[in-house]
């Protein structure tokens, strides 16, 4: 790669749901800048909300500069023009409409257009990987670009280094990261990543009636909206602060079982090699729950049965707002199980290329 010229590219982020699709874009964009010293210019159209995960944004600057990456606040409206002229490489993450005047910019230029997709295990994933598309009103072509599970895809979203930096994660640092978030190291230790509309309150009286001593870390928005009653007698919880990427890595190789929802934390919570449960994005008509079932399908495919059974029975129960006992208990009886295999699925796709080391890949191919 050293002989190839130099990527410049924008990667251009609409901020829809809370931290979910800045969070992937800052993964993507320090990887780019970090790992493959590309240039990066990050276009994003809510700094407010940018600023929760990158602190030391200044509000009233349109353009600046953050660890090497060049941040610009732009309007993604059709009559904008706070878009920069595109370098050879635009990225549009999540494929978000942009303006028409852009996108013909795109074409007169010949820059590489790619739209990066939400991550999926569907099978049919591998089939749209790399295909190309016709924008009807510019002629513009685009390259879908897809993070997945196998090798026909662009693979997981991974820093290089983060093996080694859980690796050193040892006992002592989980030990201090417990402790400063006002929790004890002995207790079993859960962080609980939600969507809202989860019935939390029936949850956390389940696990208190099956005598499970227990600690619950809930980020502090999500503790504010709850209604807990004060006499729990197993289980304590315990709100934190927003975290950072790095720390919220530390969070979920810190617990014993992480819930976890949507795409960022869902992929944190491959890579801690952790117990985890995953809730999709909720889209109506429960299409979400079609991209629950294809993914605990290929997720458990070297799992002993009856494991499977229990991680996609919880899956299932989590997802529709059900909490059986039974169950539960089942579930913690195998926690060394579960640990053994999510460990050991951590490590298989660790193995394989990620997505932005598929997509630099990819850029100096073309």
């Amino acid at each position: 790669m050293s002989n190839k010229s130099p990527i410049v590219c924008h990667l251009t982020c609409k901020v829809i749901d809370f931290f979910g699709d800045i969070g992937v874009a800052w993964r993507i964009a320090k990887q780019l800048k970090v790992d493959f010293n590309i240039e990066v210019h990050l276009l994003v159209d809510d700094l407010v909300t940018t600023k929760r995960l990158i602190t030391s944004i200044d509000l009233s600057l349109q353009k600046q500069t953050i660890n090497g990456i060049n941040i610009c606040h732009c309007d993604f409206s059709e009559d904008s023009t706070s878009l920069p002229p595109p370098p050879d490489f635009v990225f549009n993450l999540f494929n978000i409409d942009l303006p028409h005047s852009y996108k013909t910019l795109i074409k007169r230029k010949k820059s590489k257009y790619i739209a990066i997709e939400y991550l999926s295990a569907e099978p049919w994933v591998d089939n749209f990987h790399l295909k190309p598309s016709i924008d009807p009103q510019s002629g513009l072509i685009k390259t879908f670009f897809y993070p997945g599970f196998t090798n026909q895809t662009g693979g997981l979203i991974r820093e290089k280094g983060l093996f080694l930096r859980r690796e050193a994660f040892d006992q002592s640092r989980r030990k201090k990261l417990i402790q400063s978030l006002g929790g004890d190291p002995n207790l079993y230790s859960i962080s609980l990543f939600y969507y809202p509309i989860q019935k939390i309150e029936v949850f956390l009286d389940v696990i208190d009636h099956i005598k499970k001593p227990a600690q619950f870390f809930i980020p502090q928005y999500l503790f504010d909206l709850l209604k807990l009653k004060n006499n729990y007698q197993f289980i304590h919880i315990i709100p934190y602060p927003f975290l950072n990427h790095d720390d919220f890595d530390n969070l979920l190789w810190s617990c014993d079982l992480n819930f976890v929802r949507g795409e960022d934390s869902w992929t944190r919570a491959i890579w801690a090699g952790k117990p985890f449960i995953w809730q999709p994005y909720i889209q109506e008509n429960n299409i979400h729950l079609i991209k629950l079932k294809a993914f605990l399908k290929r997720y458990c495919e070297a799992c002993d049965q009856d494991l499977s059974e229990i991680l996609i029975k919880m899956h299932d129960d989590w997802s529709n707002n059900k909490f059986n006992e039974v169950l539960w208990r089942d579930f913690f009886k195998q926690q060394a199980r579960l640990e053994a295999f999510v460990l050991k699925q951590s490590h298989h796709y660790f193995k394989e290329a990620s997505f932005v080391e598929s997509l630099v890949d990819y850029c100096y191919e073309t």
